[in-house]
């Protein structure tokens, strides 16, 4: 049967590139050595708009990744394949594989992209950076995404990181009037984010922070080190320097005028919900906490079976599903003792069937996997510092959640902060929504390419609702 599906190949839901630590061992076999095909190439079908990046090796062999953005790298496919004219790509997680016919004189890649028992017809086109193909694979219709004409001010700002002095840069948003405001800092997920957080076209804290300060907040997003105008190099970093990140944007948010430095607060997503009540334990006290998808229990126990769950929904088989969860299991084992880095590496070589000195995208799969601060997320429990949270605290699960489950965290998460001091505490699971807390077609499905959605409106409401009602503060009309 065939049938064009309305889902998105953006599977990497708690950890951006997740599958480039469970690839199978990847292949390349072509008989030219035409590099013209190398680059960035995007379809614009309505549904299903992949961004398949082709790279040169150092050897010449042709490697393909499977990209949000152009601007991104991706999740290499096991296999890349280019003879004569035809192009085959393979990801093994996803069950997915794409044949395709090239035409270099025309700049078009015509193929059927087939994942589990569903199939589409694909035109790729090169995409220009800066280019008419680059608006087309990032964008569609994003009715909440805010245009310039902002009833509020906006200020580029910059401030430096008790981590090493890193110099962080972001967008500080904050109400026409005077003040003092109440005002957050928003706190990202995993990998190398920018301070819109965006994910497939959509501005995740863009939206977020236009939101709030409509309704009278000031708001601070900034660009993750080694992201965006910011400095320092996310690969060097540990956890704790992007805990002590978060910090140093309370702290610079707290001296701004017209901010009630009393009633300052911290919304985290992800892994930025996870580390939220560590923050403010240790390092800079806030006035609330608000946590979007939060893990609540250990980087481990949520990313063993998170493969395997993502392979399950795009319709792999249940062999490959139990051959990709065993694997992660061994993966994450390594990742989470206490072995120095290269004797870590060395053990990934092993179980993903690859030889010392393979080939560049066994290195990229390594080395992305081996960063201080992902290790240290496999061993990090939240639960420690949501028991001493002391402030009001707000938490959202998406019910069709595939990365952080809420049958996973919810429970841990209520059990954590029954014990804690805090006297406002509000867990909620939102059904219909995923990772994004944007609605979904199905449990099945995380569709961020044909959402239109960035956030529910119900989160939204509920969210400055709630941080309205606790610092008691009036709204703000738009």
């Amino acid at each position: 049967m065939r049938t064009t599906f309305p889902f998105s190949q953006r599977l990497f839901l708690f950890v951006a590139g997740l599958f480039l630590i469970a690839a199978t061992p990847a292949s390349s076999q072509e008989a030219r050595s035409d590099s013209t095909i190398a680059g960035a190439w995007s379809a614009e079908e309505a549904y299903f708009r992949p961004v398949i990046r082709l790279e040169r090796s150092a050897n010449g062999s042709l490697v393909g990744f499977l990209a949000d953005r152009a601007d991104q790298m991706g999740a290499p496919f096991s296999k890349t394949r280019l003879r004569g004219d035809s192009l085959f790509l393979q990801s093994d997680q996803m069950g997915a594989r794409f044949h395709g016919a090239v035409s270099l004189e025309e700049q078009v890649i015509q193929g059927t992209w087939t994942q589990g028992d569903r199939s589409a017809t694909l035109t790729l086109t090169p995409i220009e950076k800066g280019g008419a193909g680059e608006a087309a694979s990032t964008t569609s219709s994003r009715p909440q995404h805010p245009d310039k004409t902002y009833p509020y001010r906006t200020e580029e700002v910059k401030f430096k990181s008790d981590a090493g002095g890193v110099e962080l840069a972001g967008t500080l948003s904050r109400p026409d009037e005077d003040g003092p405001h109440p005002a957050v800092v928003l706190l990202h997920g995993t990998g190398r984010n920018d301070r819109d957080y965006e994910h497939r076209g959509l501005k995740f804290f863009h939206v977020l922070a236009d939101h709030l300060t409509r309704r009278g907040f000031a708001v601070l997003r900034y660009d993750m080190r080694g992201a965006g105008e910011s400095g320092g190099h996310l690969h060097a970093a540990d956890l704790e320097d992007l805990a002590r990140d978060a910090a140093s944007a309370l702290s610079f948010l707290k001296e701004q005028p017209g901010v009630d430095a009393t009633k300052v607060g911290l919304i985290g997503h992800s892994m930025g919900g996870m580390i939220a009540p560590w923050v403010h334990n240790q390092f800079e006290e806030v006035a609330f906490l608000a946590l979007l998808a939060p893990p609540s229990v250990t980087g481990y126990e949520v990313l063993v079976g998170q493969n395997a769950r993502l392979a399950d929904a795009t319709g792999a088989s249940a062999v490959e599903v139990d051959s990709i969860h065993d694997q992660s299991r061994r993966v994450f084992d390594i990742l989470r003792s206490d072995r120095d880095s290269a004797d870590v590496a060395e053990q990934l070589r092993t179980i993903l069937g690859e030889k010392e000195g393979g080939d560049d995208r066994l290195q990229l799969k390594v080395e992305a996997n081996t960063h201080p601060w992902f290790r240290d997320l496999t061993r990090y429990d939240p639960r420690p510092a949501l028991r001493q949270v002391n402030v009001p605290i707000l938490v959202f699960f998406g019910g069709q959640d595939l990365g952080v489950l809420p049958r996973q965290n919810a429970g841990p998460m209520r059990a954590a902060l029954v014990e804690s001091p805090s006297d406002t505490i509000s867990v909620r699971t939102v059904e219909g929504l995923n990772h994004f807390l944007r609605p979904v077609e199905a449990a099945r499905s995380s569709d961020d390419a044909v959402s239109e959605t960035t956030i529910a409106p119900e989160v939204l409401a509920q969210l400055s609702d709630w941080v309205r009602e606790v610092t008691q503060h009036e709204a703000s009309s738009e």
